[in-house]
């Protein structure tokens, strides 16, 4: 892991930290330069905050840019296909499945990741040791801490299997500490979930949805008891999300991507109050040569009537091309930004979660709900369970294409990467687990063994 230093958290967080509409008013002085300063009180410990935010937006796996893991894991699997590329790039080593642990692209994901989780590590300790703030402001600064490390440590392991987890910010000690099993990473997650959601609210403070409420921890909760395979609690945890009246399934599906969507639970602040959200100018195609275009995999799953294949995808008249256009201010954008998690995700938990209790009957209404909006039969209740299985993975291949690397985490949550096999020709089950970076192990060997690639 990289030896980050404390002093990112110095720059003027919250003036960069820009709303699609406003800009936060709230400035970190220069004068801070130890962690002593930086967490003296309520207002400055909160721009140190906002740098975490900073990080999730610009560096992270959760970024919308081309490093990103909608964009890795797109490539990945079967929603994206890169075009005029040289042959040996990164694009196209990933979309074979050729993953190099030499490669940048692989040490890329890994270093940011566990960069931003000391920031937030670092972040967790000020507060928590700070004299200058009041209890009650430290659990709601610490919730969110909790919620942004859950995050990052949930889909790491979902890539790479074991995973070094650490709440330190010993640097020596994080470059020799030893891999954490899957199932103990997934036990400490459900943890740092449980002591944010005693202390968040469903309503953040904010009007924007910026900042992850009580709602946005019990959906990333919902999803950890899918992983542990902890199904009841899953069930509970993503029925709460569906409940709360705060949000509602987006009926107008061309304003399912906007900033006021009804739907959404968080999203994250652009750079600057007209910056196109990351995923527009990611993926929009404006000259032939872009850098990839849609799956065809993905687009002969759609329905020809779907109107998500209508309103979501655009075709570039100069090649035919099909990308995507879930987002579509590539400039002068007025009304939207990056979202992380909307409601629709919780009907997806709650279907398999009904579906592995063999609760299928339940589970397909919830699936409906989502075909009948894009304008689609419902599926019928005579289905067995590996039929709904199959049907709910196929709807969320439609629904979520691009958005966080769902279709992965999908496919090898319900032991059905098997099913890329049709349209990736390299895949091999191997291609579970992404490698370590080999400069990583070199650093340190208790990451040994490798994972196969």
């Amino acid at each position: 892991m990289k030896n980050i230093f404390f002093s990112s958290l110095l720059l003027i967080a919250m003036i960069l930290f820009q709303s699609c509409e406003d800009t936060i008013e709230i400035s970190l002085p220069t004068d801070q330069i130890n962690t002593e300063n930086v967490f003296k009180d309520k207002r400055s410990a909160t721009s140190a905050l906002a740098n975490l935010y900073i990080n999730l937006r610009e560096t992270s796996m959760f970024s919308g840019k081309s490093q990103g893991v909608g964009t890795t894991l797109g490539l990945y699997t079967d929603e994206l296909e890169p075009i005029f590329v040289y042959t040996g790039s990164d694009n196209i080593l990933i979309s074979n499945n050729s993953l190099d642990p030499t490669r940048l692209v692989i040490s890329t994901l890994w270093d940011r990741s566990y960069s931003n989780i000391y920031a937030i590590n670092s972040f967790i300790s000020g507060v928590t040791n700070s004299s200058g703030i009041t209890e009650e402001e430290k659990n709601m600064l610490l919730a969110q801490g909790f919620v942004l490390r859950a995050m990052y440590y949930q889909i790491l392991t979902q890539i790479y299997g074991d995973i070094p987890y650490t709440t330190t910010t010993n640097y020596k000690a994080n470059t020799k500490i030893a891999k954490t099993p899957v199932f103990e990473v997934l036990k400490l997650i459900e943890q740092d979930l449980l002591k944010a959601i005693e202390s968040l609210s469903y309503i953040d403070g904010s009007s924007n949805k910026y900042y992850p409420n009580k709602a946005v921890a019990e959906l990333i909760l919902a999803k950890n008891y899918l992983l542990q395979k902890r199904y009841e609690k899953a069930e509970f945890y993503s029925k709460l999300v569906i409940n709360n009246p705060l949000y509602n399934i987006e009926t107008n599906l061309s304003k399912v991507f906007k900033n006021s969507a009804k739907s959404t639970i968080w999203q994250m602040a652009n750079s600057a109050s007209d910056a196109a959200a990351y995923e527009a100018s990611n993926y929009i195609m404006i000259v032939s040569d872009a850098a990839y275009k849609l799956n065809s995999a993905l687009l002969n799953s759609f329905e020809n009537n779907d109107l998500r294949k209508q309103l979501w995808i655009k075709e570039f008249e100069t090649t035919g091309s099909l990308y995507s256009f879930k987002y579509k201010n590539r400039r002068n954008n007025p009304d939207e930004c990056s979202i992380l998690f909307r409601i629709e995700e919780a009907y997806f938990i709650l279907s398999e979660a009904l579906i592995y209790q063999n609760k299928e009957k339940e589970a397909i209404p919830y699936l409906n709900t989502i075909r009948q909006r894009a304008n689609l039969l419902a599926l019928p209740s005579s289905l067995d369970k590996e039929q709904t299985l199959l049907a709910m993975l196929k709807e969320s291949q439609k629904e979520f294409f691009l958005e966080q690397g769902r279709r992965f985490f999908d496919l090898k949550r319900n032991n059905k990467l098997s099913l890329l096999k049709t349209s990736k020709p390299n895949w091999q089950d191997k291609h579970a687990l992404f490698p370590y970076p080999e400069k990583e192990i070199l650093i340190n060997p208790n990451l040994n063994p490798q994972n196969d690639y």
